[in-house]
Formats: C-alpha cells, structure tokens, sequence
C-alpha cells in the first residue's frame, strides 16, 4: 500500500514539473520579445516576477512621459499667455518668436541691434545696400509682432516659465533614455536567462526514469557525457 502511495506522488510530481523536460527554448526570440515590450521575453521564459518588474518599469516611464508632455504644453501655454498679458505679444507665435522675447525686453530694443549689425556689415564694411536692406527686411520684427515688456520683473518671469518649460522637455528625453535603458537590459536578461534555461532542460534530458512493476517502483538512471 505504501509502496503504491509513493508511486502516485511521484507520478504526481512528474506531471507537475513536467514543464521542465520541455524542448529547448529560443534565445533570439526572448531577446526579439524584450526588445519589443520589456518583460516579455521574461514571460516567455516563465520568470514572471522578472516580467513583472520590467513591465512595470516600462509601464511607469511611460506613464511618466505621458505626464511630462502634459506638463511641458501646459508650461507653454502658460509662458505665452503670460506674454500676451505682460509684453502685448501676438499669440500663435512659433518657438524662435518665443525665444526673441525671452532675450529681449522689447522688439525695439532686439530691432535696433539687428539694424546696427547689418548697418556695420553692409554699409559700413563692405557697402551692399541691396544686401542690408534684405537682411533688414527678413529680421526685422514689424509692427504686428512688436512687443514691449511692462517691466522687468515680469520680463524675468516669464523667462522663467520658460526655464521651467526647458527642464520639463529635459525630464521627458530622460524618460526616452530610461525606456531604451530598460529594453537594453531586457533584452540581455532575457538571452543569459534563456542560455540559462536550455543548460537545465540540457541536464534534466540525460535523466531517464522508467516503472519497475516487478518492485513497484522507478527506476532512475543519469547519463553523463564527457
């Protein structure tokens, strides 16, 4: 009675770990799946909490990204109304309009250098007047783009919102970099586990057990190649 006991919980015990006499696993394909979704090379290989925390990981940067382009269009509108309060500013200004008024207090005081600067190139250096009145014609600001700042803490404000704006596109690329990072190491995870799993499932191929109904047992025999 005993003896057929231990034959059914050890038949039990095959069937349950029978996964681990399965065929060979592909180190390319869990690279390829690492690469394609952090963890599911791992889940391939059935290391779930390996796949649990890659997931995750990539589930968090993403969501992070997420947040930090939110964050970065609403700093950006925050910056350009404060513009339009403050300096008068047009909106719907591209990002080169922007950066103008982040360096100059007022349109006059940026259209007088660029005036100085081509006036010095063109009339004074190498007397081009056709030259210095096309240059002036593009940089110049006109009249409907002018603006003028009410004073200069507000000039230096908004300069800071646009800091703030910058250090958040800055947080968002970290967040790209990290997301690569993280399927990098994703994917050599999934081939030295891979590499690791063909080795065991290797091993456990040399192990043979056969019924013995004469004794009412297994026999179990290893084999060994040198």
């Amino acid at each position: 009675m005993r003896k057929t006991v231990l034959i059914l919980l050890t038949s039990l015990i095959l069937i349950a770990s029978s996964n681990l006499f399965g065929e060979q696993v592909s180190v390319r394909k869990a690279m390829l799946y690492s690469a394609l979704v952090p963890g599911l090379g791992e889940m391939y290989l059935s290391d779930y909490t390996r796949a649990g925390i890659f997931l995750g990981t990539e589930i968090l940067i993403i969501a992070s990204y997420i947040q930090l382009n939110r964050e970065v269009d609403w700093k950006t509108n925050s910056y350009q109304l404060y513009a339009n309060r403050y300096a008068d500013v047009p909106m719907g200004g591209n990002d080169s309009y922007y950066r103008l008024i982040n360096s100059y207090i007022s349109s006059e005081q940026y259209n007088t250098e660029i005036e100085l600067y081509f006036r010095n190139r063109f009339i004074i250096y190498e007397y081009n007047p056709q030259m210095y009145n096309y240059y002036l014609n593009l940089y110049m600001i006109s009249d409907e783009d002018a603006w003028e700042w009410e004073s200069r803490d507000n000039w230096l404000a908004y300069r800071e919102l646009r800091r703030e704006k910058q250090r958040l596109e800055i947080y968002a690329n970290f967040a790209i970099g990290a997301a690569v990072l993280n399927r990098l190491i994703s994917v050599i995870d999934s081939a030295i586990l891979a590499k690791r799993v063909n080795r065991e499932r290797t091993a456990l191929s040399n192990l043979s057990i056969e019924p013995d109904f004469i004794k009412k047992g297994y026999m179990i025999s290893y084999e060994f190649s040198f």
